[in-house]
């Protein structure tokens, strides 16, 4: 059996991530593992319009107080489903590279899908996909259950 003690997920907070936050507390509680919430912030990588202040720092304060307020209440879901380890992170740049990077000290990573094909997944790309093929632990890819029709 693999021994797992660190659980790394990465969040964007979306109803997909909450399906890896689900898997990932299934693992802490039979495993015993920590697991740890990421959020990556990729700055903007083009130019905005006259008077956009995207990057200032009372802007850039005000994301980084929303994106603590919500790794908070997801750390209350995964305590509340039993998990007795969380830690959480927020880290900016490219989002692939960081989370492949901090994925390094860690056992396993569980992220989300979301489940795009097509010309949907050739403009925005998977980033499941760019960390299955870079990170060098255990990936575990979750899809969120669509109802059956």
């Amino acid at each position: 059996m693999t021994i797992i003690k660190n659980i790394l997920v990465p969040t964007d907070f979306s109803e997909h991530s909450s399906a890896a936050v689900q898997v990932a507390a299934d693992l802490s509680r039979a495993h015993h593992a920590g697991v740890t919430l990421l959020h990556v912030h990729e700055p903007t990588s083009f130019e905005l319009p006259d008077g956009y202040v995207a990057n200032m720092p009372s802007h850039l304060g005000r994301v980084f107080d929303e994106f603590n307020t919500r790794l908070t209440k997801t750390e209350e879901v995964l305590r509340s489903l039993g998990v007795q380890r969380v830690e959480t992170r927020i880290v900016s740049g490219a989002i692939v590279d960081e989370i492949v990077n901090v994925s390094r000290t860690f056992d396993y990573v569980v992220i989300a899908t979301h489940g795009r094909t097509g010309l949907e997944r050739m403009v925005m790309g998977s980033v499941a996909q760019k960390v299955l093929e870079r990170a060098s632990c255990m990936v575990v890819v979750v899809r969120r259950a669509h109802p059956r029709e």
